[in-house]
């Protein structure tokens, strides 16, 4: 293993975490409602923006399994995402609408990739721990998104125009600057042209899995269990800082603390549950993270108070690490050999396809009813991800 290239690696979650904390888990839900959106809105967005990326996902990463090019189909989705974040901040609802969905869904295509890059930088035994490095690493990019959040909003106020233009520009630059240590540092193993007739054939090997079904029982069942809890998960980062404000009447002000707190659980968890999950196996590792994810929600929908969802927060990002840092390693232990990034794609997929169904139904039940209520929502895909979970046989 090199310690240059797994650095390298991390540091890509450093960067694409930025985004993640700033644009889909804050200001890009904010602005919609300032300019006249609703939760169904964000939903909706997000929803169609994942849709899109589970049809296409999957191709890529047989793509990259064919011709080895990780890194340049990783720049060019990169580069696409921060282009379209820094202009979201200066058009009007519409727009902003569509400029979002494509830049969350050039986000999450860059993640299956970089996912896939796993296998090619560590040798299986420690893989958790080096999955949890990286899960670690992205959330210190948290909380350097939270200071500069902080930072913007005390000199141009939290919930101003003004201000969330500046961090649409600062998400795009940082997002870019950040990730050109991987750029620099992982090492292309091929230099195989990609040409069109890659994609047909890639298309054809995605086909080929689909139809091999049952070969592969215990990776899709695997796939199905992520797919649910991954509803979840998705659902609780969109909503997050809604929901806050909401039951609570937080403003972004007085969230940024919470959030940094989150992180830096996030960050923690990530490296507790990198070497559980060596000792005591992947499967065994995720279960547990499972159940005390249904306690600590159950918790906050029986008593809503600002120091319970101060506590979920916290509690919440060490098992949000967890939860990121076993999934690569387990999917890297169920797939054969050859079909890693394209499986890859596949777990993209599932986390896709659960970004449209957990945020359009909880975005619903939240209009419609009640943000409350809509915490049964998360509940319910969880409690399904632990049950199907259980049906997984894992190597030994």
């Amino acid at each position: 293993m090199s310690k240059k290239e797994i650095f390298g690696w991390s540091m890509y979650d450093f960067a694409n975490t930025i985004f993640s904390a700033l644009f889909v888990t804050i200001y890009f839900p904010l602005f919609v409602v300032l300019l006249g959106g609703t939760a169904f809105h964000v939903g909706l967005v997000f929803s169609l923006s994942m849709l899109l990326a589970a049809f296409l996902v999957p191709t890529f990463g047989a793509v990259a399994d064919i011709t080895g090019r990780k890194k340049l189909l990783l720049f060019i989705f990169t580069v696409a995402c921060c282009l379209l974040t820094v202009f979201i901040g200066f058009v009007g609802l519409v727009v902003a609408l569509i400029l979002g969905l494509f830049a969350n869904f050039f986000y999450n295509a860059s993640l299956d990739v970089y996912d896939s890059m796993l296998v090619d930088i560590t040798e299986k035994k420690g893989r958790g721990w080096i999955s949890g490095i990286g899960i670690s690493v992205g959330y210190l990019g948290t909380v350097l998104a939270v200071l500069v959040a902080f930072g913007v909003g005390s000199a141009y106020g939290f919930e101003s125009f003004e201000g969330i233009r500046i961090i649409f520009l600062l998400i795009g630059i940082l997002f870019f600057l950040f990730s050109l240590f991987t750029f620099a540092l992982y090492r292309e193993r091929t230099r195989t042209k990609i040409r069109p007739g890659h994609f047909k054939q890639a298309f054809g090997r995605v086909l080929d899995t689909i139809k091999k079904i049952r070969k592969y029982k215990n990776v899709w069942l695997f796939l199905l269990a992520s797919f649910l809890y991954f509803n979840a998960a998705n659902t609780a980062i969109v909503f997050l800082f809604l929901f806050g404000r909401d039951q609570l009447g937080l403003s972004v002000g007085q969230f940024l603390p919470i959030f940094l707190l989150m992180a830096l659980g996030a960050a923690a968890g990530s490296l507790i549950f990198g070497k559980v999950t060596d000792k005591a196996g992947h499967k065994r590792t995720l279960m547990i993270i499972l159940a005390v994810w249904i306690a600590v929600i159950l918790l906050l929908f029986f008593k809503t108070t600002f120091y319970i969802y101060l506590a979920t927060g916290i509690i919440g990002g060490g098992l949000l690490g967890g939860l990121w840092t076993v999934t690569r390693p387990l999917l890297i232990n169920l797939a054969p050999t050859g079909k890693i990034a394209e499986l890859f794609g596949y777990l993209g997929l599932t986390k896709k396809s659960s970004g449209v169904i957990g945020p359009l139904v909880f975005g619903a039940v939240a209009t419609f009813i009640g943000f409350r209520e809509a915490l049964l929502v998360v509940i319910t895909f969880f409690v399904l991800g632990a049950i199907v979970l259980g049906f997984v046989k894992v190597k030994k």
